[in-house]
């Protein structure tokens, strides 16, 4: 599981985009009013070993 309930709606009813990085993994970018540069940040409590 990467997104706890709560947060997956938030993606899916906000601004933010989802977009699948070279490794596999997922990257989540903020909308510009919460970071302008809409750096991609992970979910990094479940990294794969």
């Amino acid at each position: 599981m990467l997104l706890c309930a709560h947060h997956h709606r938030v993606i899916h009813q906000g601004d933010w985009q989802v977009k699948i990085a070279p490794d596999g993994l997922p990257e989540f970018i903020p909308p510009r009013y919460l970071d302008p540069d809409q750096q991609p940040r992970r979910n990094i409590y479940h990294r794969r070993q």
